[in-house]
């Protein structure tokens, strides 16, 4: 099932102002938006991956550890940023220090991995760093070819998202 189809029935039936439960096990919908106070969960354009990629359809599972670093796995392993064997975002003036987001089983995750929500968003939107709740994609994913996703980046070289790129919000349901 194409995951925007999997999250028309939670845009239904979830109100503003939901609770922020990132607990447990859920699925990271990408959202199409540049802002939290207007995206919705109809406006979703993929999922994420077993590996961490950007996919049209493939939607894993992640679990959030409960304990101290409180970071998120997936059935491959821990998922990071810093994975130095992943691709940078080339198009932007500060993605040589952007890798790609990627679970692999030999990663020992760290408190800079840590995901959360923000008390007050409409929906619960996953965060990084410090409250930055944006990602950026290159590529729309196809049927069979999954896509990078990167942190979004952002200073005085670089003011928006890059040039043919899309910004996106991470979107947690919670599936159990």
């Amino acid at each position: 099932m194409k995951a925007s189809t999997a999250l028309l029935s939670l845009s239904a039936v979830v109100p503003a102002a939901v609770a922020q439960d990132f607990s447990g096990s859920g699925q990271i919908y990408l959202v199409n938006g540049s802002s939290f106070t207007t995206a919705t969960p109809d406006l979703t354009i993929g999922c994420l991956d077993a590996t961490g990629a950007f996919s049209e359809f493939d939607c894993a599972t992640f679990t959030k550890l409960d304990t101290y670093p409180n970071t998120l796995s997936s059935s491959v392993g821990n998922c990071s940023f810093t994975d130095a064997t992943q691709p940078t975002n080339a198009d932007s003036p500060y993605g040589g220090r952007s890798y790609a987001w990627h679970c692999r089983p030999d990663y020992a995750a760290s408190v800079s991995d840590s995901l959360y929500t923000v008390k007050g968003f409409n929906y619960p939107f996953l965060c990084h760093g410090d409250i930055n709740c944006y990602y950026d994609v290159k590529n729309l994913p196809t049927d069979s070819v999954n896509t990078p996703v990167w942190e979004y980046l952002w200073g005085a070289q670089q003011a928006s998202i890059p040039t043919g790129h899309t910004q996106v919000l991470w979107l947690w349901q919670k599936t159990e």
